[in-house]
């Protein structure tokens, strides 16, 4: 999961193929279809956090899942949503 700079929360469906954004009073905002099932993290980045980046699961290979094929395992990167990440503080030096 991850927070954007308006306090909504984005949840990665793993198995579902989908994105989530809830707004801070939990309910759903928007969904979003991902191409493959075994969608895992989702995170803001970018030079101005106005990408969202996704990661998705590439092992083990489920033939439950036949669509997701060499797809698996890929990032994906959506554009213009007209959503902002925030810049997340680091640990030490």
């Amino acid at each position: 999961m991850t927070v954007d700079a308006e306090g909504f929360v984005w949840q990665a469906h793993v198995y579902a193929g989908k994105l989530n954004r809830y707004d801070p009073d939990g309910k759903l905002e928007r969904q979003i279809e991902m191409p493959v099932k075994k969608v895992t993290c989702p995170v803001f980045g970018g030079s101005n956090l106005d990408r969202l980046f996704v990661t998705t699961m590439a092992r083990p290979p489920l033939p439950r899942f036949p669509e997701d094929g060499a797809a698996r395992g890929t990032l994906y990167v959506i554009d213009d949503l007209g959503i902002k990440g925030y810049e997340t503080p680091r640990f030490g030096k």
